[in-house]
Formats: structure tokens, sequence, C-alpha cells
């Protein structure tokens, strides 16, 4: 569904931002995430869990009991791509991501990345969180 500007919300929001995580991804990583859901935490932050995408490499590291490697080879890669997915978030949600997090865990293989947005009204939900 699409506001009267064009704008994606709702579940096509979702999936959009799905689609464009999994691609960057693919193009930065040289390989997806086997699955990838994004949710509504409130009005105010977006999550979004990738499942899967060892590379060969990190697959290779971690059976060889290199866990920690790759484990940091993961943060790496987020911390490098923070500014990307920051983007993505605010050209299709049309407002400032303010906070940035990001995890991974190896078995399953899952990563996480949490985007809290600037509250579309003052008083909202984040400026409680923000101002604790």
């Amino acid at each position: 569904m699409s506001d009267e500007t064009g704008q994606l919300q709702g579940g096509r929001l979702l999936v959009e931002v799905s689609n464009r995580f999994v691609s960057l991804f693919r193009d930065f990583a040289g390989k997806g995430p086997s699955a990838c859901k994004s949710y509504w935490a409130g009005s105010d932050l977006v999550v979004v869990l990738l499942r899967g995408g060892f590379t060969i490499a990190e697959q290779t590291l971690y059976e060889g009991g290199h866990e920690s490697s790759v484990r940091d080879s993961r943060h790496a890669l987020q911390d490098t791509l923070e500014g990307r997915m920051t983007d993505i978030i605010e050209e299709l949600t049309r407002r400032k991501v303010v906070a940035f997090m990001s995890a991974s865990h190896q078995d399953p293989d899952l990563q996480v990345e949490l985007l809290l947005l600037e509250p579309e009204e003052a008083g909202g939900e984040t400026d409680d969180i923000l101002s604790r």
C-alpha cells in the first residue's frame, strides 16, 4: 500500500526494506541471507532479521573453530554498511534514523539490524526513550 505521495507503507514498505537489505549484503558480502524479514516495533523502531548467509570462507572458518574471526568479520561488515542501511531506511520511511544497532549470532546463523527513527511527532515514544 502507498499513500497519496507514493510512499510505501505497511507490509509493502517492510518487504521493500527486506529486499534492499538482502541486495545490500549480496552486493557487498558476495552472498546474501537465505531469508530476511523486517518488522515495526512500535512506531519508531525498524527491526531487520536476516537468516543464513555464511560465505564459504565464513563457514570454513566457523567449522575450523574460528568463531570469533567470523563474528569479528560480520561486525566489521555491519559497521561498514551502517551508512548504507541507514540511507535505505531514511529513503523508504522518509524519517531520520537517530540510532543504529547491529548484532550477529552464529548457530543458528542470524543477524539483526535495529534502526531507531526520529519520532513523527514531538512527545512520541522515541522522545521518551532518548530522554531517559
